[in-house]
């Protein structure tokens, strides 16, 4: 029952890796206390800038000016090394699909032999039972079968 379980499980989530990596990424991507406490400066900054009279103030006003361009530079650096995150981008969400694949692969080939449930003997499953029990006895439901069935209809599925 826990081997029917978890290779269902395994195939949806070898079609369906968003549910993990979407969350995981933007935890990832996430901004830090100190790009907050930043981006609050500047909106002070020009809140400030606005009640100064450009024409009137020009010196306050470009002083200001510069403050906010130094910390916006500063929030675009650190956006930036944020962004060059190809690999995670591209390496988590491969990643986690090749390591569940490769379970299943292995889980395949430990269970090769031993089927993973049985059917009653009153269902004849003539045309089709060398692919449904590859290596196992009549009436069951190999692992091989069992996993390309809750693959393709995961892929059926749009979530």
């Amino acid at each position: 029952m826990l081997l029917l379980i978890l290779s269902t499980l395994l195939s949806f989530l070898s079609v369906h890796t968003k549910f993990i990596t979407n969350p995981l990424m933007k935890w990832m991507q996430s901004s830090s206390k100190e790009e907050i406490s930043k981006r609050n400066e500047i909106k002070s900054l020009q809140s400030a800038q606005q009640k100064l009279s450009m024409v009137d103030n020009f010196v306050e006003y470009s002083k200001i000016q510069r403050k906010i361009n130094r910390i916006t530079e500063s929030l675009k650096e650190k956006e930036l090394e944020n962004s060059n995150s190809f690999y995670m981008k591209i390496g988590i969400p491969y990643g986690l699909k090749m390591i569940i694949i490769t379970l299943l692969v292995i889980l395949c080939f430990y269970y090769r032999s031993s089927p993973l449930f049985y059917l009653e003997s009153s269902i004849n499953l003539f045309p089709f039972q060398y692919f449904i029990s590859f290596a196992n006895g009549k009436n069951s439901v190999s692992f091989h079968f069992w996993v390309m069935c809750c693959t393709a209809f995961a892929r059926s599925i749009k979530l």
